[in-house]
């Protein structure tokens, strides 16, 4: 099953459209890798293709436009819970799992929404607080995204597939400015102790069938995934607080 969201904010339809780039840079590969091979087969290209297209969404997702939820007042587009949805998707298809199955389609829909919901209220508390976006790095970052595409056309047709706009891609790089300066300046999660660094380490060599790393060279990591947790953990806390105060209707 997919664990808990977390609640690190990202452009929902950023990660859509960089994986729509991602998508249509592997598959022209793949055609000039399977060209050769096909003019010497017949039918070769219909099979290749079939094997090379991407699975069908299962989901059964709301119109683009449709109010999924309004969390004290602010509506959530149908967009924005399908971006989410189809990330648990994907996820759990890399997993090797169905996500068809009604135990996987009420998980998805449960947590997307979770996630959206979740977001929303940080982003309404940030804003509350006066955080707000430097515009230069707004600018900075957009300047990033469209240097993954090819051309103007190729990001265009990337966006058309999300749904979001150029003008609305750029809002969601704004808040995760926002977000990520709440996050700084609002969470205030604990630090992890060299004891809980080893601890965890002792577990992972004590746990593993090959000999494990020595500590020195595992420490770094161990303890960054440590204090993510930590600050999942803390961040949690703070979206429960914000939910019990919120006036959230949903929609779906």
């Amino acid at each position: 099953m997919i664990k808990k969201m977390t609640f690190v904010f990202a452009p929902f339809a950023l990660a859509l459209v960089l994986g729509a780039c991602s998508d249509n840079e592997e598959s022209a590969a793949n055609e000039e890798t399977a060209a050769p091979e096909t003019e010497q087969t017949e039918e070769g290209t219909e099979e290749g293709t079939e094997e090379a297209a991407p699975a069908e969404s299962v989901l059964e997702l709301p119109e683009e436009d449709a109010v999924v939820a309004v969390v004290n007042g602010e509506e959530i587009q149908g967009k924005v819970y399908n971006s989410v949805a189809r990330q648990f998707e994907s996820t759990l298809l890399s997993q090797g799992q169905d996500p068809s199955t009604e135990e996987n389609l009420q998980l998805i829909e449960d947590e997307a929404m979770s996630v959206v919901i979740g977001n929303a209220v940080l982003l309404q508390d940030a804003k509350e607080k006066g955080h707000e976006a430097d515009e230069a790095v707004v600018e900075e970052r957009m300047e990033e995204l469209k240097a993954n595409f090819e051309d103007e056309d190729a990001m265009n047709e990337a966006l058309a597939e999300t749904g979001f706009t150029l003008e609305e891609m750029e809002e969601q790089l704004r808040e995760q400015l926002v977000y990520e300066s709440y996050m700084e300046n609002e969470i205030d999660a604990p630090e992890v102790t060299d004891e809980e660094v080893q601890a965890a380490y002792d577990q992972f060599a004590e746990s593993s069938e090959e000999e494990a790393p020595a500590f020195e060279e595992m420490e770094p990591t161990i303890r960054q995934s440590l204090q993510e947790q930590n600050d999942q953990e803390a961040t949690f806390a703070r979206v429960e607080e914000l939910r019990e105060d919120a006036e959230i209707e949903v929609k779906l």
